[in-house]
C-alpha cells in the first residue's frame, strides 16, 4: 500500500480515529496532575472499542493465512479475547460482580445487539431479508444449552433451602461452578473438535469464504497481513487491552459513586457491549452484503463461545488467584439471559 493510500484511508471518518484516546488514557493514568479517574474510565472504555476492533482484525487476517481449520479454530478462540482479558483483571482484583454483570452483558449483547443490529440495516438496505431457519434452530439449541447450564447453580440455590444444612449454600455453590466449568471446556473442546471435522469434510470453500468476511469490512478485503504482522498485532492490541481493562477496573468505584452508576450497568451495557465491537461490526458488515445467515450465526456463535469458554474459564482463574467467582447470578440476570434466549430461539 503507497503512503498516498495510506493517507486517503486515514482521512476518511475510521473507527481508527478512536486510537487517539490510547495516548489520553495513558497520559491520564500515570502524568501528575492529569489523574481523573472518571475522565479515565470514558477515555478507556473509546481506547477498547478500536482495540477490540484491531483485535478482531488481527484474528481475521492470521486466519486467512493458516487455512480453513486453523483458521476457525483461532476465530473460535479469539473472537472473545476482549471480554475475557477484561474478566482476568476484574476478578484478579476481587471484583466478581462487575465480572459477572460483564458476562451476563457479552452474551446479551451479542445475541440482540449483533443480531438486531444486522437484521435493522439488512431491512434497511434490502427490504426483506431472510436467513436458513434450519442453521438458526442448531444456533438457538446451541446457545440453550449453553445458558440453562450456567443458570443450574443459580436457579438451584434460590430453590433449595440451606438453613438446615451442615454446608452452606456459598460452598457448595462454589464446588458446583468449579465442576461445571470444567464440563464445560470439555464440551467447548467437543464444539471445536466437530468445526474442524466441518471445515475439512463439508462445504469447504464456503466456510473458507465466510472466515474471510467475519470481521473485515469490505474495502479492507483484499488487504492481506503476513502471518508475523498479524501476530504483532494480535500482541500489541492484547497488552493495550490488558492495560485498558486495568484503568476502567481501578475507576469503578469511582464512577458507581460519582455519576451513580451500578456495577451491574457498568458491566452490563458499558463493558459488554465494547468488548463486543468486533462481533456486532462483523455481523452488520456481513448483513450489508444481504448475508443475514451469517449475520445470525457470528452472534449467536459468539454467545455460545462466551458461555462455553470465557465464562468456565474465569471460574477456574479466579479459583487459582484467590477471588473465587461462581455461577451465582441475581434474579435480574438470571431474567436477562432467559428472556434474551427465549427472544433468540422464538
Amino acid at each position: 500500500m503507497q503512503i498516498s493510500e495510506v493517507k486517503q484511508a486515514l482521512s476518511r471518518p475510521s473507527i481508527h480515529w478512536l486510537a487517539i484516546f490510547l495516548p489520553i488514557s495513558l497520559a491520564i493514568a500515570y502524568l501528575p496532575g492529569f489523574q481523573n479517574e472518571i475522565f479515565l474510565f470514558f477515555t478507556s472504555c473509546l481506547g477498547m472499542v478500536v482495540v477490540a476492533y484491531w483485535l478482531g482484525n488481527a484474528t481475521e487476517q492470521l486466519a486467512n493465512r493458516v487455512g480453513s481449520v486453523w483458521g476457525g479454530m483461532l476465530n473460535a478462540a479469539f473472537s472473545n479475547l476482549p471480554e475475557l482479558i477484561f474478566g482476568l483483571i476484574a476478578v484478579s482484583k476481587g471484583l466478581g460482580p462487575l465480572a459477572k454483570a460483564a458476562w451476563t452483558g457479552a452474551i446479551i449483547s451479542n445475541m440482540l445487539v449483533a443480531v438486531g443490529a444486522a437484521i435493522m440495516v439488512g431491512g434497511y438496505r434490502y427490504g426483506t431479508v431472510t436467513f436458513p431457519l434450519d442453521r438458526a434452530k442448531d444456533a438457538a439449541a446451541g446457545l440453550m444449552i449453553a445458558a440453562v447450564a450456567i443458570l443450574m447453580p443459580s436457579i438451584y440455590a434460590h430453590a433449595v433451602d440451606f438453613s438446615s444444612e451442615t454446608i452452606s449454600a456459598a460452598d457448595v455453590i462454589k464446588n458446583v461452578s468449579v465442576w461445571l466449568s470444567l464440563f464445560l471446556l470439555m464440551a467447548y473442546g467437543g464444539s471445536i473438535v466437530y468445526t474442524c471435522a466441518r471445515f475439512r469434510h463439508s462445504e469447504p470453500a464456503r466456510q473458507a469464504k465466510n472466515l474471510t468476511e467475519a470481521f473485515v469490512p469490505e474495502e479492507d478485503v483484499e488487504v492481506s497481513w503476513s502471518v508475523s504482522l498479524s501476530i504483532g498485532v494480535l500482541a500489541f492490541s492484547s497488552v493495550l487491552m490488558a492495560f485498558l481493562s486495568n484503568f476502567v477496573a481501578d475507576c469503578v468505584d469511582s464512577v458507581t459513586a460519582g455519576l451513580g452508576w451500578t456495577e451491574m450497568f457498568v458491566g452490563a451495557i458499558v463493558i459488554g457491549i465494547i468488548g463486543n465491537v468486533g462481533a456486532i461490526m462483523s455481523a452488520i458488515i456481513v448483513a450489508l452484503k444481504n448475508k443475514l445467515d451469517l449475520s445470525f450465526e457470528i452472534g449467536m456463535n459468539a454467545a455460545s463461545q462466551g458461555a462455553l469458554l470465557v465464562i468456565p474459564t474465569l471460574i477456574i482463574a479466579s479459583t487459582v488467584v484467590g477471588n473465587p467467582v461462581d455461577f451465582l447470578f441475581s434474579p435480574p440476570q438470571i431474567a436477562a439471559l432467559v428472556g434474551s434466549v427465549l427472544i433468540m430461539t422464538h
